[in-house]
């Protein structure tokens, strides 16, 4: 229990990468805030996220919930769910008012992402907009609102997801690739900025991870990379969680990425 009593928030923690990394600060005590864009992912994951503690015999907690609005959380206020498009500052800001239902928030982890892949060329204004608004200008926003927070505690450790694409780059993904690099350069500035209240700041940069939206990629696609990838084999999600337990953890480490691809980038 080693989160006992301290609060974990989770944006594109539904499901996937974001719900992983959920069930494992739960798993270690956390009380846990998923948000989430649809209604009724955000009920039904924090109904998972209760589910799996009873199933791991970890259930200390309610075994009810209720919903209030937008808000959903257990009654003895252990998890909650927040809806919010992380594209939109205003609704951004509403959300925060929902943190302070905790009082507090110890870890934040940006996972939250989409991508329309296609050459440049041929990507639509509106897939750019919505690409960079909710992969990047969305960490950047959340992790305002969260930072505030935390340098009142003098503490605190933010997780942003980026990608080994932000890296390297790929074809077809030159949107996604700059929002991802963003990521990369905002997190370094935001480490230096918030060292001095002891707030951490690091990134994982995932490589081919088995997800919803990896899930439809060509068999040949999935073939050629599970090929160049040195430990033989497609990433979990599990991978994912491993890596943002031990940042959570590593009080000596700021500014830094951590590449999570099975060896895929140094092939």
């Amino acid at each position: 229990q080693k989160f006992y009593g301290e609060v974990a928030l989770i944006t594109g923690g539904t499901r996937g990468i974001g719900f992983e990394i959920a069930k494992k600060f739960a798993e270690n005590g956390a009380n846990c805030i998923l948000v989430g864009k649809n209604s009724e992912r955000v009920n039904l994951a924090v109904l998972n996220l209760i589910k799996f503690e009873r199933e791991t015999k970890n259930d200390i907690y309610g075994k009810k919930q209720t919903k209030e609005g937008e808000i959903v959380h257990d009654h003895d206020n252990r998890h909650m769910g927040i809806v919010c498009d992380l594209s939109s500052n205003i609704e951004i800001e509403k959300a925060a008012k929902a943190f302070k239902h905790f009082g507090r928030v110890d870890y934040l982890i940006n996972v939250a992402g989409i991508s329309h892949d296609n050459l440049l060329i041929q990507v639509k204004d509106n897939e750019i907009d919505e690409i960079i608004n909710t992969n990047l200008v969305g960490t950047i926003l959340v992790s305002r609102n969260i930072a505030k927070v935390m340098l009142r505690q003098n503490k605190g450790c933010i997780i942003n997801i980026s990608s080994v694409i932000g890296l390297y780059g790929n074809s077809g993904q030159s949107v996604y690739s700059a929002s991802k690099a963003g990521i990369i350069g905002f997190s370094k500035s935001l480490a230096k900025e918030l060292a001095r209240k002891n707030i951490r700041v690091n990134v994982i940069a995932p490589g081919y991870i088995d997800t919803d939206m990896t899930s439809g990629l060509p068999p040949k696609t999935k073939d050629e990379i599970l090929s160049r990838t040195l430990l033989n084999r497609i990433g979990d999600v599990k991978d994912v969680a491993h890596a943002a337990m031990y940042l959570a953890t590593a009080n000596f480490v700021t500014g830094q990425t951590l590449i999570v691809d099975g060896g895929l980038s140094i092939s």
